[in-house]
């Protein structure tokens, strides 16, 4: 992976500019940020350009091959600026124009700090109506807030796809806010251009940060199966807590067979080495990629004494 776009085929496309605002407890202007949190902010912008990069955002033909560098900070002050390194052939937006108060370069392709403009807002604000326009490919998009915004339909179409990962690349972006130390954030819209007075800036805070909480992703499960295992413990008290043994684990799981769980109440006897035919149901929860699964003793089919145990 080249680390100097001089060095290699590609050219400086774009660039983007945070600014995190905020004061430490004794009242001076803030100067540091916690590494982890400016290693989230990095993740989440390359996160989020890879996603927009691939849907054919940044280049009208197709993925445009994105690549996030960073640029130093500047001394005294807690900026972090990205430039985003692109093929050749893509074309270098250093000229905008404003559409309903969007700014978007002449040739059609958003800039990093539209492309999070859209984002955020996305993810704050619910849709109030849209309208597609065939002739310009743009997507006329009129938010709850009663704001416009004319938007490429492929920058459209992504910003309606992978919601919850989206919130994470932007949670990771605004990571430092969750510092209180730090109040806002100032995203420029455009890259600072010599010559050309100060980029215009939208402002984010820490609201916009609770915006972005992804919901928690959930799937559940349950599948049925019949098997052989022995009681390893019997809970009189509490069907919940029974467990059993197969041949190859033992683990906790409900008894919820009411007719086997009366025939132990009037007195079956169970050894340990007694081997029971079980359907089983196991409900499976995976949230946020953790699985947890609980067995359900649905029924006990047979119930039969270990070889050699004469006792009956």
């Amino acid at each position: 992976m080249p680390t100097d776009p001089a060095a290699s085929t590609d050219k400086i496309v774009d660039s983007l500019t945070l600014r995190f605002d905020g004061e430490e407890k004794d009242g001076s202007a803030l100067h540091e940020l916690r590494a982890a949190h400016v290693a989230e902010v990095l993740q989440g912008l390359v996160g989020l350009t890879s996603d927009f990069d691939k849907a054919g955002v940044f280049d009208g033909e197709g993925p445009a091959g994105s690549e996030i560098l960073v640029r130093p900070a500047q001394e005294g002050s807690f900026l972090i600026e990205v430039i985003r390194v692109a093929s050749e052939l893509v074309t270098v937006a250093n000229d905008f124009v404003t559409t309903n108060g969007a700014l978007i370069s002449v040739t059609g392709v958003p800039t990093l700090g539209v492309v999070l403009n859209w984002a955020t807002k996305s993810a704050r604000a619910d849709v109030k109506s849209f309208e597609r326009d065939k002739e310009s490919g743009l997507v006329k998009v009129q938010w709850q807030d009663d704001t416009m915004d004319e938007i490429p339909n492929a920058a459209w179409e992504e910003l309606n796809k992978r919601q919850n990962r989206r919130k994470k690349h932007l949670r990771q972006i605004m990571a430092p806010l969750s510092d209180p130390r730090v109040s806002s954030l100032d995203v420029a819209l455009t890259p600072a251009i010599e010559g050309a007075g100060a980029p215009e800036v939208f402002v984010l805070d820490r609201s916009d940060y609770d915006a972005v909480r992804p919901k928690d992703d959930v799937e559940e499960d349950e599948n049925f199966f019949e098997v052989e295992a022995q009681m390893s413990a019997i809970d009189f008290d509490n069907s919940k807590k029974w467990k059993v043994k197969t041949k190859d684990e033992k683990r906790g799981a409900v008894m919820d067979d009411k007719a086997f769980l009366a025939k132990v109440g009037d007195g079956l006897a169970i050894r340990k080495d007694d081997i029971f035919t079980l359907k089983v149901r196991a409900d499976s929860k995976t949230k946020n990629g953790s699985t947890r699964t609980t067995w359900t003793v649905v029924n006990v089919i047979s119930h039969r004494r270990a070889a050699g145990d004469n006792d009956s």
